[in-house]
């Protein structure tokens, strides 16, 4: 273990104070312009790129990955500035100003791309548009996520704070989704309309924009720098590599990152599945998406408090497991019993909507355990370390977010380039796919997923810090500071 050396500096220490709920509405407002952008882009970036810009699927798939792999290398990088930056007004809002006109501008550029100039150049416009969103996005991500942390060492106030960031996840979704499915894809032919795309770019700035604008403002001045106190110059002064090489030398961390990317791959190939398997095998009108959609958040909502009750009396491990479980059945029955004959009779939308029910219901849960399993694993690595690594922990979660999008639109442009999608060869006749195809994706999207959501409840079993190790660590933490 590291051992602390005796030299001090000053930093920044985090109040212990309680905010009012008008102060908690207000950062929890910030939360919307990752949520956003993480829904528009799961949901239709990559229908986008094929259905309307005419990209290969499995071309379009990779684009988005390679977008994540620069991301990858920036994040870590962009939470190790955020930590040393020395200004009047902090070191996260600085950051979070900067990133908010890049962002307005990518989102409304990620969906104008101009297709009448060759495919190289059409693929070189979404590449860059989509890494300038993705680097705007840790810009003020990151930043944001850190200031949980510092606006009050509270353990209780933190997880208030949390849950009203939780809450948000679900305004930014629908503050998208509705405008969206109401008034841009209301017609039919609109899911493949380069105008209605250009509108939903629009959307997604102005969104983004104005929740971030609210935030800021409302945050700036409990945001502002605070009473400095003495710290281990060992603890702060550790390098960017020294502190991902202890991150990685903890096993409850990478456990539960390796969980939390497998998840979050499998949603992202699925969310970006939906669209196509919801026309081409389901058969739904864009009025009945936006009702799955509808029933993704409010499966969510019901998951929160299902989850809350749970923990009481479960550990975190435990309620995870049965999150996936459920996510498992709900993505894994639908098709075989449909293929059996067993649904006949049964609308269409009722199953959809169920299973986006159950998924929702599922993430929430998860949502909830990971990030309450992650700040765990923050004592352990100061129990282990000597040191806190907050911002590489954040970077990890945010990174993992995004993996969502970008790991997984390239499995989904795969399986789709797999069953023979082509790109639209224009933006008014959109691909189409065989009943027998339709089959072949609709099977990959239930229970190939199933199985891929399977492959976690594995690593969760190899996850040991519960009640008593946590109560252990706090102890010799405890033990450690008071000397």
């Amino acid at each position: 273990m590291n051992k602390p050396m005796d030299a001090t500096i000053q930093v920044e220490a985090p109040v212990s104070r309680r905010l009012s709920i008008g102060q908690k509405l207000l950062f929890g407002s910030g939360q919307v312009v990752e949520a956003s952008i993480t829904f528009v882009a799961a949901t239709f970036l990559l229908y986008y790129l094929t259905n309307v810009c005419g990209l290969d699927p499995a071309v379009a798939g990779m684009v988005l990955f390679v977008s994540l792999v620069v991301d990858a290398i920036a994040d870590p990088l962009i939470g190790s500035a955020s930590d040393r930056l020395k200004s009047r007004w902090g070191r996260r809002l600085p950051f979070m100003i900067a990133a908010l006109p890049i962002l307005t501008v990518a989102g409304c550029a990620l969906f104008m791309i101009p297709t009448g100039y060759g495919s190289k150049v059409t693929l070189a416009c979404a590449l860059a548009a989509n890494i300038v969103l993705r680097l705007g996005t840790s810009c003020y991500a990151l930043p944001y996520s850190s200031l949980t942390a510092e606006l009050t060492s509270d353990y209780n106030e933190r997880s208030s704070i949390a849950a009203y960031r939780a809450l948000f996840n679900f305004v930014g979704a629908v503050a998208c989704v509705m405008p969206a499915f109401q008034l841009i894809f209301n017609a039919p032919g609109q899911m493949s309309s380069a105008p209605a795309y250009a509108k939903l770019g629009l959307l997604l700035a102005g969104v983004v924009l104005v929740a971030g604008l609210i935030c800021v403002a409302g945050i700036w001045k409990i945001a502002a720098p605070r009473t400095m106190h003495e710290v281990e110059i060992a603890a702060q002064h550790k390098s960017v590599a020294s502190d991902v090489r202890d991150l990685l030398r903890n096993r409850s961390f990478v456990l539960l990152f390796v969980i939390v990317l497998v998840f979050l791959i499998a949603s992202g190939s699925l969310q970006a599945l939906n669209l196509y398997v919801y026309k081409y095998y389901w058969h739904l009108a864009p009025d009945q998406t936006q009702s799955s959609v509808l029933a993704l958040q409010i499966g969510g909502l019901i998951g929160i408090p299902i989850a809350a009750l749970m923990l009481k009396k479960m550990e975190k491990r435990t309620v995870m497991i049965i999150g996936i479980l459920i996510v498992i059945l709900a993505q894994g029955l639908p098709w075989p019993l449909r293929e059996a004959g067993l649904l006949v009779g049964v609308p269409h939308i009722t199953v959809v909507c169920s299973m986006s029910a159950g998924f929702g219901l599922s993430s929430a849960m998860l949502f909830i355990c990971a990030q309450s399993m992650l700040a765990d694993a923050i004592d352990e690595h100061e129990h282990l370390f000597g040191t806190r690594c907050e911002g590489l922990y954040y970077s990890s979660v945010v990174f993992a977010s995004k993996a969502a999008v970008g790991i997984g639109s390239l499995l989904a442009g795969v399986m789709l380039a797999a069953v023979g999608l082509k790109g639209a060869e224009n933006a008014i006749t959109s691909p189409q796919l065989s009943e027998s195809s339709a089959q072949i994706l609709a099977m990959l999207w239930g229970p190939g997923h199933a199985l891929l959501f399977l492959i976690v409840i594995p690593l969760l079993m190899g996850y040991r810090i519960d009640r008593k190790e946590h109560n252990r660590i706090i102890a010799a933490l405890a033990a450690r500071h008071s000397n």
